[in-house]
């Protein structure tokens, strides 16, 4: 009896820990490419830019393993799973077979051919990082492919240690998945402000300009050691919302499964948020349990530059838009169908979670909470009682 782990991110942490805490006593083995423990990827920018040391990365899994007892493979990366014989190898020729596997093997990043050629670096590991700070010094001229929210903190980082920095992307403006074109105009204004060169929109750029290339333009699953004759899969390792894939004893969690037939905005791959739901509901289940992953809106939070920015739900899917700004506090949000849709906060931290909440929980998050919240922001409360959200009375 034992159940055999592949990956070492965030949602293999979770498997662990619900496993163990679910009661399951039997060995676990762990397979990582990687040589190094799990560790937090929102921590990779800070430490380019010179803010935290490598061993911080690593800091709160530094006993992880063995307070958990697990067995590690690591440094070879999985080679073959047979799902019908129950066996995993790594290219080690570590063999093993399992009771239960869960795959949490994550996703690498997508290289754009023009890119290929350039030495192009990309942030989603360790020794990538590592490579990035080695080549970094001022004075250097860097482009940063990709107006996501990992490549805005890219771009800060790269800043900060005295780069002159220019972010690029086909699409015409700033986080095209998640923020809506008002949002991103302020956002972008506030990049030019400090001194970041755009070139949104476009195409072509000379690549022979730049010394430094960064490439933050999406991610593909880790799934090519998977028999697709066995395992169903589309962009991911298909499972239901229980992380159970078509082969008994087989789970998937994070970047590496889609659950099948969910509804959009259901749970947002690519966000460690995201893969740690996943992993938490895998270990459960894995462990003997019986509990769906929770229905979790489509969220993004990050702060770069001084600005901190959230967003909930699909702002762009809404047709009724609220908008509101006051100095440097900012938000939108949209209504489809008198439902909300989504929003985005710029600088007001203190309101993102409870309006997360109240897309996530609907009914069950009381009206005396939401007022509490508005009374700081009148405008916003009575956008949500025009819409019929609560009556403002509890």
């Amino acid at each position: 009896m034992r159940t055999v782990i592949i990956g070492n991110g965030g949602a293999a942490v979770e498997s662990i820990i619900a496993l163990r805490g679910g009661g399951y006593n039997s060995e676990i083995h762990l397979f990582s490419d990687s040589v190094y423990p799990a560790f937090n990827p929102t921590l990779l920018t800070y430490y380019i830019a010179g803010k935290v040391g490598l061993e911080d990365i690593f800091h709160r899994f530094d006993d992880f393993y063995d307070r958990h007892n697990i067995k590690l493979h690591l440094g070879s990366k999985v080679a073959g799973l047979d799902a019908s014989g129950k066996t995993v190898q790594n290219a080690a020729g570590v063999s093993m077979d399992y009771e239960n596997c869960i795959i949490c093997s994550g996703a690498s990043p997508v290289v754009p051919g023009e890119y290929q050629d350039k030495g192009a670096y990309t942030i989603r590991s360790v020794s990538e990082a590592i490579a990035l700070k080695q080549e970094i010094s001022t004075g250097k001229k860097a482009l940063v492919a990709g107006a996501s929210v990992a490549g805005i903190k890219v771009v800060e980082a790269l800043c900060e240690q005295g780069l002159e920095v220019t972010l690029a992307d086909i699409q015409p403006h700033m986080f095209p998945l998640s923020a809506h074109v008002s949002c991103a105009k302020l956002i972008e204004r506030g990049l030019e402000d400090k001194g970041v060169r755009l070139c949104l929109g476009a195409a072509g750029l000379d690549l022979s300009q730049f010394d430094i290339i960064v490439v933050c333009a999406g991610i593909r699953p880790n799934i090519d050691f998977i028999d697709k004759r066995q395992v169903d899969t589309d962009s991911g390792i298909l499972v239901d919302e229980y992380m159970r894939t078509n082969s008994d004893g087989l789970y998937a969690a994070g970047d590496c499964a889609r659950i099948k037939g969910s509804a959009p905005g259901f749970i947002m791959p690519g966000l460690w948020a995201s893969a740690r739901y996943m992993g938490r509901t895998a270990g459960i289940n894995a462990a003997g349990g019986n509990t769906a992953c929770p229905v979790v809106p489509q969220h993004n939070t990050s702060r770069f530059f001084g600005v901190d920015f959230a967003s909930i739900g699909d702002v762009n899917a809404g047709d009724d838009v609220f908008e509101m700004q006051s100095g440097s506090k900012y938000c939108i949000i949209t209504w489809k169908d008198s439902r909300l849709a989504g929003m985005n906060l710029l600088n007001m931290p203190e309101i993102s979670g409870i309006l997360k909440s109240h897309m996530q929980k609907c009914s069950e998050l009381s009206s005396i909470v939401l007022s509490k919240v508005f009374s700081k922001y009148p405008p916003i409360r009575d956008a949500f009682l025009e819409r019929g959200v609560f009556d403002g009375n509890e």
